[in-house]
């Protein structure tokens, strides 16, 4: 049984980078969420057939106990007040990690893991073989991404048969960004950022040529990965950290028992920064200090610039349509401090960011080019935790942080300075390991953890203290109690209860899988307006697992279906469907009330429910829920133009004179409002242009179209068409 538990460790870290499947809603971080779950529920349920089998229940006592235990505290007291009670659970569907139920699973497997180790014989070489699956995994990893850089991605031969870089859209470009089968090149970068340590431990360590030269080659064969990713945060995590771990080497040189150290450190300086001119960093002011054209004009004397008469000698570049990701995040950021602000104590509930953040969404984030995208994280995760989890939240988080890196720091020194050592590498390996989880620090910093990251977030503090209590064999920590009477019946009692309990797991997490893929596939047959199809799928999706996410969808496929009912002349069939599709959307609002989606969903809904019955009920139902939805988004500048859109439809329905001039009024101003959000909104501008006209301010309304094809769209057909009618 302790082979077995071992050996699912080694499977855990090794298939969970290399898991992904086209046939999910999302195909890299669920897959690898579930992989977790199910490998856990197996090395749990492992761990609890082996302490009934010696009647013993124990759990290995470490130092940061207290601080794991404040962190679990903050983070069930903000599921508790959460504004989303389910996606605080299980995650936000789509990402996953970090919902509380993942917290659980990883909290689990610090205490199983060290639990397992203390009573593992050869600790050292189970340590040293998980960091060597971890390099075999990692190598895996690269080696299926690096194809994608030539346009033969093998994701894609695998998906659709196809090898070339086809199936990936272009916001997802692995010529461009290599992320082969973590999902995303951040979340490459930051993985193999991890790694890249682990390599170097076993390059300096390392005394056979043959070796010394594969794990050399290896280690800059990852450096080029993470350059081909170019994630700027996973570069400047390992080259900081790399240069803090060479301070430490060369200040406690003479304590380190290592061969060639000084040659080998020698070697892999200069490869390193031979790297930084041929693959560039993506960061300009370090870039250009290795351009030719930087230095050029120092040797050739550039001729003056020529310029017409009347012309400026600067001329201002045309401004870029792709706002810079740093630009965008540090938006993000201000939306993050200014909710967690709001909300200072247990902020809005874990993982609800997707949500929140439209409470305080800056307006200046409606002028980047990912204006209308969803922020489901703060991408960093400190603000994240202080957004989600207020004070109590993030400070609990960083204590832990804190606690693990100067208890790293103390357990290294002594060990370093210790005059008898049971293993001369063992202090060198707790630096790598520090210095390989501080890359983290920083990835964490500039974006957030991921199911892989957060793997080695908890697994590599467990062998770092570990690796301190190799030096005293104590059992002082271990705690273990007679549980049952040692025999045979209690025994069998015991493995058959943990066998339910495991099983019952096991088809949760399956049974959740398979649900995804009917979602999935519900999504694709929508995308096609098969919405009948994508109808009985979702259906069969909530049968297996209830989310409210597929209710959400479902209530809109309805709408579609009985708006096509009614079409069709089937007033009873339209009828049940669009009772059905408004039972379906309250119940997603009752699971998450302040679901700014959800709201959108309704709006969408009541709109067809007004093509069906032209009642205008339906107009003003509306307009009430865009009202709440402005309340809960103000910063959105769809929900102005919505609701201008709402009052024009009202407009043409109104009778009265009087309420007909009110409803002209909010439209006009409603769509004001949307462009003072927006100023560059197409949208806006055309519908006023448009409403002016249809309110005979012809005058008006041919202004609005010259401004858009002056300032926002020139050249554009539509505008130019409508302003000849004009």
């Amino acid at each position: 049984m302790r082979t077995l538990q071992k050996y699912l460790y080694y499977f855990l870290f090794f298939v969970t980078p290399l898991v992904m499947f086209s046939g999910t809603s999302e195909l890299f971080e669920f897959n690898k969420m579930i992989t977790i779950y199910i490998v856990v529920t197996a090395i749990l349920s492992v761990w609890c057939v082996r302490m009934i089998q010696t009647g013993k229940f124990y759990i290995r006592r470490t130092p940061f106990d207290i601080f794991i235990g404040l962190f679990f505290i903050s983070q069930v007291i903000s599921t508790i007040f959460s504004i989303d009670l389910h996606t605080s659970i299980f995650g936000y569907y789509g990402r996953f990690n970090g919902g509380l139920l993942s917290q659980v699973t990883y909290f689990l497997l610090y205490y199983s893991f060290i639990t397992f180790l203390d009573e593992e014989e050869g600790k050292m070489q189970t340590i040293l073989g998980l960091l060597k699956v971890t390099l075999i995994s990692s190598a895996i990893v690269i080696l299926w991404g690096l194809p994608g850089r030539i346009d033969k991605d093998l994701s894609c031969l695998i998906f659709t048969g196809k090898w070339d870089n086809s199936c990936w859209t272009s916001q997802f470009d692995p010529a461009a960004r290599m992320f082969s089968t973590l999902g995303q090149p951040n979340w490459l970068g930051a993985y193999l950022g991890i790694t890249f340590f682990i390599t170097i431990y076993f390059y300096l360590t390392s005394i056979k040529r043959n070796t010394n030269l594969l794990s050399f080659s290896f280690s800059i064969l990852t450096l080029i990965a993470i350059f081909f990713t170019n994630s700027r945060s996973s570069i400047i995590s390992v080259y900081v950290s790399f240069l803090l771990l060479l301070m430490w080497i060369i200040y406690w040189r003479k304590h380190l028992h290592l061969f060639f150290l000084k040659k080998k450190l020698g070697i892999l300086i200069i490869s390193m920064m031979l790297l930084i001119p041929i693959c560039k960093t993506g960061i300009s002011s370090i870039d250009r200090f290795f351009a030719f054209s930087t230095y050029q004009n120092y040797f050739k004397k550039a001729p003056p610039a020529k310029t017409s008469e009347g012309e400026n000698k600067i001329t201002k570049a045309a401004p870029s349509k792709i706002s810079d990701s740093l630009d965008i995040r540090k938006v993000v950021w201000k939306g993050a401090i200014n909710l967690g602000s709001q909300y200072p104590l247990f902020g809005t509930g874990v993982e609800t960011f997707a949500y929140s953040y439209y409470f305080v969404r800056p307006i200046e984030h409606n002028l980047t080019s990912e204006w209308d995208y969803l922020y489901n994280k703060a991408h960093n995760e400190y603000l994240n935790f202080y957004a989600t989890t207020g004070i109590l939240g993030v400070g609990t988080y960083l204590l832990f942080i804190f606690a693990i890196v100067l208890l790293g720091l103390y357990w290294i020194i002594r060990s370093t300075t210790a005059k008898k050592q049971a293993n001369p590498q063992t202090p060198f390996l707790q630096i790598i390991l520090l210095a390989s989880w501080s890359t983290i620090l920083v990835t964490n910093f500039f974006g957030f953890s991921t199911t892989v990251i957060n793997l080695y977030f908890y697994t590599i503090p467990a062998i770092l203290y570990y690796l301190e209590l190799t030096k005293n064999q104590t059992k002082d920590s271990l705690k273990g109690s007679q549980a049952l009477p040692n025999t045979q019946g209690n025994i069998l009692a015991g493995i058959g209860f943990v066998a339910l309990i495991g099983l019952f797991l096991l088809q949760f997490f399956v049974t959740y899988w398979i649900a995804d893929t009917k979602y999935a596939m519900a999504e694709n047959h929508a995308k096609a307006n098969d919405y009948q199809s994508a109808t009985s799928l979702l259906t069969r999706a909530l049968e297996l697992h209830k989310e409210h996410v597929y209710e959400d969808k479902l209530s809109y496929y309805l709408a579609n279906l009985a708006f096509i009912a009614s079409y069709q002349k089937d007033t009873r069939l339209a009828d049940e469907l669009l009772n059905a599709s408004e039972q379906y959307n309250k119940s997603s609002l009752n699971a998450s009330s302040q679901n700014i989606l959800y709201l959108k969903t309704r709006i969408k809904n009541q709109y067809l429910f007004y093509q069906i019955s032209l009642n205008k009920q339906y107009l003003i139902n509306g307009i009430q829920t865009l009202s709440e939805a402005q309340k809960i988004a103000p910063t959105d500048a769809k929900i102005p133009y919505f609701l201008s859109t709402y009052y024009s439809l009202l407009y043409d329905e109104e009778k009265d004179s009087i309420e007909k001039f009110k409803l002209q009024n909010k439209s006009l101003k409603t769509i004001e409002e949307s462009i003072r959000l927006k100023n560059d909104y197409f949208e806006s501008h055309y519908l006023k242009a448009q409403l002016l006209a249809k309110y005979h301010k012809k005058e008006e309304a041919k202004k609005i179209y010259e401004f858009i094809l002056k300032n926002i769209s020139p050249n554009n057909i539509q505008v130019q068409n409508e302003l000849e009618k004009l």
